[in-house]
């Protein structure tokens, strides 16, 4: 959480509002009947589900896969339950769950329609997004890199980088951590272990006795028994390829829908989080509550007899354990840690480059060599390529001996590149040897960039070097030397283009990367080669003459669509939320 992205704060801070959305639509204190009070959780529920989706959708995937194992634990109790089968009550239970489950889709009927406006364009043309950020982010050498922690540090949920919060660098187990488990676990020493007939009927009863029948209620028990389920799972999921057991996660990553997503296991740590913020308040409450029944101790054979109603062993008890959880957390109460917790100040050399490159009009991309830091500037008229991502590979000394052969150069030209950029790697996360920030991999990287000829540095950014490359191509060019083009950028996914002079078969060239969705009128585009593994697009002009095109990305009619679905539904739930809550219905 240290570490800056304050979408992913976001997201998950909206977890334990969901999951207790869920519950409270599921399990307690809700009457069946009330019809207005369960559709204004189910449509609250809607709102906030998808506002985490929109903000980050591995967490909302998170925050599912808590709610999904709830329900799958209390059906499975309910099955399992004796006086659940009784044949009365199963009829009566069907016709509830028929209910509950009408609640239950509500919420995710909403959420679908609110993202309508990319979920129509991305069914109907299929097209995998974690697929066409590369191999990088689907294969599970990924995974292995970047499962920092182990078993005893998601248990403890101890990140592997706290507190420094150094990318790659991570930390031996710190032992005051693990009193975090052993209090939590506690919580099962206070769970009864016997259960007669009488306590059993309390928890799936008749409807005509109790509402308990009419949700799916569970007791003290069986609540802290899953939440310890949660912790667990949860615990095993954030280590990630390491042992015991890395190559299940391996497997998950590879056949589970929605687990290539989850590269960096770290994402599955609020489980614990989750499950550890039931667990300890029951363990503290029920140390707390023994503690305060026994006015008397024995200490070695001495007696010890305690009246004060605020010097006792339960107060001291709490005392102690703020003041733990207080010094767990004391780097980021006294400034230490980064990120969120600390002011960041973006260097003047980032500023300066910002200037530079928007005061130019011409469209044009930069190549961040390796990849662009944070801070880096980019925009719809200088959007930025990493060098990494446009070579296909991930070793530093490849890269460069890459970009030392012959034919970059044009590669660059008609990729539009104007000018290659080494960042100042100021938050030390990209020049990495054995997780460690390098500064030789940085002075190599200026060094061999400045030995080659046809780039020329550009001076005055200090730390940020940056290099100028000659003759590169507009966004829209032609191989035809008597070709003259002009266009206008309408948004990014429409431009107007005007082309005189052109002879048959001269070719227009679009330099975006390769996508038969992008049409004209009359033209489909065929691919340009650039590169082994990246075309551009390109359109064949079939007859002399001159030309005006309006080029756009077809999908966009969808997202058009979807749009106007998502505002009329918003506006509708908007107004449901609003007569819910000033009028029963």
């Amino acid at each position: 959480m240290a570490g800056g992205e304050i979408f992913i704060a976001l997201a998950y801070a909206l977890m334990p509002l969901i999951f207790a959305l869920f519950l409270k639509i599921t399990d307690y204190g809700l009457r069946i009947t009330d019809f207005r009070e369960r559709m204004k959780h189910s449509v609250i529920l809607g709102l906030v589900l998808a506002a985490q989706i929109m903000v980050d959708p591995r967490i909302a995937y998170v925050t599912m896969f808590a709610v999904g194992l709830y329900l799958l634990f209390i059906i499975v109790l309910r099955i399992a339950n004796y006086e659940w089968r009784i044949k009365s009550e199963m009829r009566n239970t069907q016709l509830i769950n028929y209910k509950i489950i009408i609640y239950l889709l509500i919420p995710f009927i909403i959420t679908v329609l609110l993202h309508s406006f990319w979920l129509i364009p991305t069914v109907l043309y299929g097209k995998n997004p974690v697929v066409a950020l590369g191999s990088s982010y689907s294969t599970t050498e990924a995974v292995k890199y970047l499962s920092f922690a182990k078993l005893e540090q998601t248990i403890s949920l101890l990140h592997p980088n706290w507190p420094e919060n150094i990318f790659g660098m991570t930390y031996f187990m710190r032992w005051e951590f693990l009193l975090l488990p052993i209090l939590a676990y506690a919580s099962l020493l206070f769970i009864k272990r016997k259960q007669t007939a009488d306590n059993r009927k309390q928890i799936f009863t008749k409807s005509s006795q109790l509402d308990d029948l009419t949700t799916l209620r569970l007791d003290d028990n069986k609540v802290i028994l899953f939440f310890a389920l949660l912790g667990l799972i949860g615990a095993f999921l954030a280590k990630g390829a390491n042992d015991p057991f890395g190559e299940l996660y391996l497997w998950m990553f590879g056949h589970i829908p929605g687990f290539i997503m989850f590269r960096d296991p770290s994402k599955w740590y609020p489980l614990v989080a989750i499950s550890y913020s039931i667990l300890i308040p029951f363990s503290v409450l029920k140390i707390y509550e023994w503690l305060k029944s026994r006015s008397k101790f024995s200490i070695f054979n001495f007696q010890f007899l305690i009246k004060s109603k605020i010097f006792n062993a339960s107060n001291l008890f709490l005392l102690v354990v703020v003041c733990y959880l207080l010094f767990l957390i004391s780097p980021a109460l006294s400034g230490q840690l980064g990120g969120m917790f600390k002011k960041t100040t973006i260097p003047q050399d980032y500023i300066k480059l910002e200037k530079f490159l928007y005061d130019q009009p011409s469209f044009f991309r930069t190549l961040w060599f390796p990849s662009k830091q944070r801070f880096g500037f980019y925009s719809n008229t200088h959007p930025e390529m990493s060098a990494r991502i446009l070579f296909n590979t991930f070793d530093d000394d490849e890269l460069l001996n890459r970009f030392s052969d012959r034919g970059v150069e044009r590669l660059l030209q008609e990729a539009s590149i104007k000018y290659v950029i080494v960042p100042y790697d100021s938050e030390k996360e990209i020049f990495i040897t054995d997780r460690k920030y390098d500064d030789t991999k940085y002075q190599k990287t200026i060094t061999r960039l400045q030995e080659i000829t046809w780039l020329k540095e550009v001076l005055g950014f200090g730390k940020i070097k940056v290099f100028e490359l000659s003759n590169f191509k507009d966004h829209f060019w032609s191989p035809a030397k008597n070709i003259k083009i002009t266009y206008n950028y309408i948004n990014p996914t429409k431009y107007l283009v005007s082309i005189k002079n052109a002879n048959k078969d001269d070719l227009l060239v679009f330099s975006e990367a390769f996508d038969p969705k992008w049409s004209s009128d009359s033209l489909s585009p065929i691919p340009y080669l650039l590169s082994p593994n990246l075309n551009l697009n390109s359109f064949v002009l079939p007859e002399n003459g001159d030309y005006s095109l309006e080029i756009y990305y077809k999908p966009q009619n969808w997202v058009d669509l979807g749009t106007k679905i998502s505002l009329i539904t918003f506006s509708l739930t908007v107004f449901v939320l609003v007569a819910l809550s000033l009028r029963k219905l």
